[in-house]
């Protein structure tokens, strides 16, 4: 069966402040807008509006009453903040496109994506990411992921799988850590610590569980997947029943 798959998965970690693979791309430009300051800019891309000195001192701004609209400001994503997740492996074609921005550019390792950044692969492309507590989500062939949000010490952070698939080793919940949250259209998908696979669509959703257990809920409606599981999600419609996934072939040594 072809997983279909649309689907939001909540999985508590463990914040590490080590996480410290550096971003190749050091900045991002923006446009002052109506309105803005850099306390404001500097709330919104750099989640501290106490960073607006360094800002000022980065793009040599003599004044900051001196910023006007449509002034192309240069901010540092290491600047106070950390990546959501780092491109750790990368094959084929792939890219990425930078918040507010419509230019699409070759991925490459050590790539740190922040909010409202997209990665996209081509036909025989794949895309490994991991965060701060060492979760992989491996993005595979002809799928779209954009990072949603990330609150100030990364306490919860947002993807959303537009379409394609994407296989994810989650580590397990700890007390003192915060939240990952997997969108899709279709339903929510509850993980703590577990190996699964999902594939998204417009119209309909699926999930393996592979380790662990993952709960699911559409419409109402929540079912638990444990480990060796999947089931099934049509847009509009409450989950199936989780069956059994398929025995992978046994090869003996005879058959090599």
């Amino acid at each position: 069966m072809n997983f279909g798959f649309a689907i939001i998965i909540t999985v508590a970690f463990c914040v590490s402040p080590a996480f410290g693979a550096e971003d190749a791309e050091k900045l991002q430009v923006i446009e002052v807008k109506q309105g803005d300051t850099l306390s404001k800019i500097s709330k919104k891309y750099l989640e501290d509006p106490s960073q607006w000195p360094a800002l000022l001192k980065y793009n040599k701004i003599a004044n900051p009453n001196l910023i006007q609209p449509g002034m192309k400001l240069k901010v540092p994503a290491d600047l106070g903040k950390k990546p959501s997740a780092v491109v750790i492996y990368k094959s084929g074609k792939a890219q990425f496109a930078r918040a507010q921005e419509n230019t699409w550019k070759e991925v490459f390792i050590k790539l740190g994506l922040f909010s409202e950044d997209q990665v996209r692969t081509g036909p025989l492309s794949n895309v490994h990411l991991q965060l701060s507590n060492m979760t992989i989500l491996r993005l595979q062939p002809e799928s779209y992921i954009i990072v949603n949000k990330v609150d100030k010490n990364a306490k919860e952070t947002i993807f959303t799988l537009q379409q394609g698939r994407l296989q994810a080793q989650v580590e397990s919940m700890k007390k003192t850590g915060g939240q990952l949250v997997l969108r899709t259209p279709a339903a929510v998908a509850a993980v703590r610590g577990t190996v699964f696979e999902l594939n998204a669509s417009e119209k309909e959703s699926g999930l393996a569980c592979h380790e662990g257990q993952v709960d699911v809920s559409a419409q109402k409606v929540t079912v638990q997947v444990p480990q060796g599981m999947g089931t099934y999600v049509e847009k509009g419609k409450a989950p199936i029943k989780p069956f059994a996934l398929p025995k992978p072939p046994e090869i003996s040594a005879s058959d090599i």
